[in-house]
């Protein structure tokens, strides 16, 4: 039983719970800089191979459902939660106490003066307005509180960095993650939900010297299993909220329609995108890829299309398009039209967004209760010859209370002294 108490004091400890929470910080840094959840080649193509299997073997490739980040979290929570639970005793006993005449005024007080004619002033000054009548030591008595909350504020504090911790872990343990790309018009399904997302519209918005200030995406999302459908705009810094989702404009790129025509008459027509590629029908196994838009390398100064077609995985022709270009194939014209911009949308669900909310509301009420909401007391004790002496206890800010002490006693002897 003394071990476990030795056990659970530590884990209370603010030492303890100041460790975890650095702890917990840098492994949120680690998940943010390294690529979660990519293959072994890809961070051995980014890390030397070292690096690359010590990221795999402390699983830094997938941090937020790791079992010791899970560990860490749990013990931060717990070491908190049982800091603030040792502490709510001693936090309502010196919360009534602060309440009680008897209790305050026999504390060691923060300031004193001797001789005051009439302590109602220095009350009033103070901004002390409930007062009460009381006796101490068979001496009639003045006695008054204020900001007994302000004990609260660093336990209201505590629970506010608990509920953001607990709501961040939670959040990229259960988070909702996947892109969606496309041009104006096409419908593209969100993975692993039962929406759907349509590209009403994609504009750049730029300043009168040519500078891209905004990206703007007008989208609909319906639900398949429902027919609902809901319409918003997204753009940078400013996401749509549809469907229980956030889309943010993430990025945009290059895109082309693509038309496959016999004879001069078209049967086929489609939008590709920089790095999809295209099933072309009229020959099995044979695809077309738009590799990137660059200057044409062949000295016409153009912007053109690198494409690339492979017939059954193998590379078969490639050719550099301006917009407007043919190229025949089999007897097939493919040629690229209209060019265009595809938008990136990053798509997120984070259930647990609304406990870091209130975890951050909690935390910024609790500094200001701590900082702010100072617990005072001030009393008066009449003396034997009919002055009396006033008292003045602070919690803290000890010098700036006794200023507003020393300047309520001058205006109450001011007051008198006129009179």
């Amino acid at each position: 039983m003394e071990i476990l108490k030795k056990i659970c004091k530590f884990i209370a400890s603010m030492k303890f719970a100041i460790l975890l929470l650095v702890i917990v910080a840098v492994a949120c840094v680690i998940g943010s800089l390294v690529p979660q959840g990519a293959m072994f080649e890809q961070y051995r193509g980014s890390y030397p191979e070292r690096t690359a299997a010590f990221i795999l073997a402390f699983h830094l490739d997938d941090v937020f459902h790791s079992w010791w980040f899970i560990v860490l979290v749990a013990l931060l929570c717990l070491s908190v939660l049982l800091c603030n639970l040792t502490r709510v005793k001693t936090l309502i006993l010196l919360t009534k106490n602060a309440a009680d005449p008897a209790h305050a005024m026999a504390e060691a007080p923060t300031a004193v003066q001797d001789g005051v004619a009439d302590p109602e002033p220095v009350f009033r000054h103070m901004r002390f307005f409930r007062v009460q009548k009381t006796v101490l030591d068979g001496s009639e008595a003045c006695f008054a509180y204020r900001n007994r909350p302000g004990f609260w504020g660093a336990w209201v504090c505590h629970i506010g960095i608990v509920l953001i911790v607990l709501g961040y872990a939670l959040g990229q343990m259960t988070m909702f993650s996947t892109e969606v790309y496309g041009t104006p018009g096409q419908t593209k399904a969100i993975a692993g939900t039962p929406y759907e997302l349509t590209i009403d519209g994609f504009s750049i918005d730029r300043s009168e010297s040519g500078f891209v200030e905004q990206y703007v995406s007008e989208l609909t999302v319906t639900n398949t299993e429902t027919g609902e459908a809901q319409r918003g705009t997204s753009s940078v810094n400013h996401p749509a909220v549809l469907g229980g989702m956030k889309f943010y404009q993430t990025a945009c790129g290059d895109a082309v329609r693509v038309t496959i025509a016999e004879d001069g008459v078209p049967f086929e027509s489609a939008d590709l995108c920089v790095g999809e590629e295209l099933t072309i029908d009229f020959l099995p196994g044979l695809s077309l890829y738009l590799n990137d838009c660059e200057t044409d390398p062949n000295g016409t100064g153009q912007t053109a299309y690198h494409v690339v077609f492979f017939y059954q995985g193998t590379l078969f022709k490639e050719a550099y398009l301006a917009p407007g270009g043919t190229i025949d194939l089999h007897g097939q014209q493919i040629t690229l039209s209209e060019p265009l911009n595809y938008t990136l949308l990053r798509v997120k669900k984070d259930s647990f967004a609304w406990l870091v909310l209130v975890g951050g509301i909690l935390t910024v009420l609790g500094l200001f209760f701590a900082l702010y909401v100072v617990p005072e007391t001030l009393w008066a004790v009449k003396n034997g010859g009919g002055t009396w002496t006033v008292y003045g206890k602070s919690k803290k800010l000890a010098p700036l209370f006794c200023e507003q002490f020393d300047n309520a006693i001058k205006q109450a002897e001011g007051k008198e002294a006129a009179k």
